[in-house]
């Protein structure tokens, strides 16, 4: 059983763990958006892939949150979103996999800092209601808002 105590230092290092790295990945992440400018490439689809899975040392896909055609796909299933704010918060957290992203973050990069952090729960609720209903409960399951301050895709 976890003590409340372990939950807390579990959080805290999560948090510590997505702080750190979260300079990495915006600089990833710029690097990408320059080298498909410079190599004039229209459709960047946000995707990791060969990660290890939890069973026995599986290689498995992460889900890509396709631009072009506005939807998620992941094992060979598909739920279209439009341009809606649910797209652009799962694209926002498939960009960081297994990080935690701060609500500021959200807020400033969906919402364009329109939005109070009240709004990230509604449309995270909403997507993972499209996202069960497209047959596709393991992400729905994955989108994770139990940190407070922040929502992550937590697929580990």
């Amino acid at each position: 059983m976890i003590t409340s105590d372990n939950k807390r230092l579990i959080q805290e290092s999560l948090l510590s763990l997505a702080e750190t790295h979260s300079a990495a990945v915006n600089q990833l992440e710029q690097t990408i958006a320059v080298l498909a400018g410079v190599l004039e490439i229209d459709d960047v689809r946000v995707t990791v892939t060969g990660m290890p899975s939890r069973e026995s040392g599986k290689k498995t896909s992460m889900p890509v949150a396709d631009r072009a055609t506005m939807t998620v796909e992941w094992q060979g299933r598909s739920c279209p979103l439009g341009n809606t704010l649910m797209f652009w918060f799962f694209e926002r957290l498939v960009r960081s996999p297994n990080q935690y992203v701060s609500h500021v973050d959200l807020l400033d990069t969906v919402w364009d800092g329109q939005r109070e952090g009240s709004t990230i729960r509604g449309v995270a609720k909403r997507l993972r209601d499209w996202l069960d209903s497209a047959g596709m409960a393991d992400i729905a399951n994955a989108i994770d808002g139990s940190v407070a301050g922040y929502y992550g895709l937590i697929l580990v």
